[in-house]
């Protein structure tokens, strides 16, 4: 074994991008877990917006990506986005919406990067997360 080898240990940082999927359909949100983390992403699950802020508020890794649906209870996925945005300024963000308004998305000052319309397909899915998280 050369001294320069390097096997990562399970203590060591993960050097896949982290997503935050939040979505009051816990079914759905562990799809996308499932989903995202086959294709190489770190992926948390959030069913309530405001324990996704809250852990976008105190974790050490912050993400590189919010997958956040529209409607929930508590607050809609617009003011996540825009408290999360306050928090870390160069978060890429998804909104997932059947119904997503432009109106309701001027109301707020940070815009999703992406509105990926409900129903999707995991290669739009997919294909989306990708581009936004290209280097």
């Amino acid at each position: 074994m050369n001294a320069n080898d390097h096997n990562p240990t399970p203590s060591e940082p993960s050097s896949s991008p982290l997503v935050f999927v939040v979505d009051d359909s816990e079914a759905l949100g562990e799809m996308i877990k499932i989903f995202l983390t086959d294709a190489g992403y770190d992926v948390q699950v959030f069913s309530n917006p405001l324990q996704a802020l809250a852990a976008m508020q105190t974790s050490e890794t912050l993400p590189s990506l919010l997958i956040s649906d529209y409607r929930m209870p508590g607050i809609n996925g617009l003011e996540l986005i825009h408290r999360c945005k306050l928090i870390h300024p160069s978060l890429k963000v998804i909104a997932a919406s059947a119904n997503i308004l432009d109106e309701d998305i001027e109301k707020y000052p940070f815009h999703p990067d992406r509105i990926l319309p409900k129903p999707y397909t995991t290669t739009s899915l997919l294909a989306t997360v990708q581009t936004l998280l290209a280097p």
